[in-house]
């Protein structure tokens, strides 16, 4: 189990490696503005491909990437209504907190548990791989607290 496990985390890790080389691109629509394309998908051609990792149904990753921002969603496995309820409180806490952690938004996708937004701001402000090593923590940090 362990074993799968980080061989699911080195997927997710190497796969935002790659999504996290972005660059600032202000909007196309609206002038001298800044929005992050991965959010407002105003312009097709800017977005990149989504990707989708897949440990079960009910442990998944989904990597949605554009120009200038990266959306990085997951939900854990729960299998019993308890870690159910458990996940949905811990998901509440951390969007209550959401301001304290830059990359984390208030509200996930839909279907998934938690979420990350990052940015080139994010990118110019701290390093990469401190980005990556946050979402993987954050990742292990749920499953074992469920």
């Amino acid at each position: 189990m362990a074993q799968t496990l980080s061989a699911y985390l080195t997927v997710i890790r190497d796969t935002l490696n790659s999504a996290l080389d972005l660059r600032c691109f202000p909007s196309q629509v609206v002038e001298k503005q800044y929005r992050p394309m991965v959010e407002v998908k105003e312009s097709p051609e800017l977005l990149l491909n989504t990707l989708e990792i897949a440990r079960s149904d009910q442990e998944k990753c989904l990597i949605e990437s554009s120009i200038n921002s990266v959306r990085l969603s997951f939900t854990i496995k729960k299998p019993k209504e308890i870690e159910k309820l458990l996940t949905h409180l811990f998901e509440r806490f951390i969007s209550l907190r959401a301001d304290k952690f830059a990359v984390i938004r208030r509200k996930p996708v839909e279907g998934y548990d938690f979420g990350f937004l990052v940015t080139d701001k994010h990118i110019e402000q701290m390093h990469k791989e401190h980005i990556i090593n946050l979402s993987l923590i954050h990742i292990c940090r749920c499953r074992r607290a469920i």
